[in-house]
């Protein structure tokens, strides 16, 4: 009985120890992932936006807001760089919005 015992919880201590080492190796793989299909989507919308910008600052640039959509600009270039696409999105176009520019993407 005793011997029954003891092998029973020799082979638990051993089940169980793998499976915690199991859990506690990093996954390396999650640390770099491919671009989703979306966030790329995101970044093309992204750098469309920055050229129409970079484009129309050209002839509006005397606008009442230009100097605020320069700063909105930088700052949505920044976030886009930072994959924070959504929100550097909306710097762009609220900064074509401030020349008098319709955005395009």
């Amino acid at each position: 009985m005793l011997i029954r015992t003891s092998i029973v919880t020799g082979l638990a201590a051993i089940l169980l120890s793998g499976a915690a080492m199991a859990d506690s190796t990093p996954a390396a793989s999650t640390t770099k992932q491919k671009p989703t299909e979306n966030s790329q989507k995101l970044a093309d919308r992204c750098s469309a936006l920055e050229a129409q910008f970079d484009q129309a600052i050209t002839t509006h640039g005397t606008a009442p807001k230009a100097a605020a959509a320069k700063q909105l600009r930088t700052k949505a270039g920044t976030l886009c760089n930072a994959n924070k696409q959504a929100s550097g999105i909306k710097n762009l176009q609220q900064a074509l919005k401030d020349l008098g520019v319709k955005p395009n993407a």
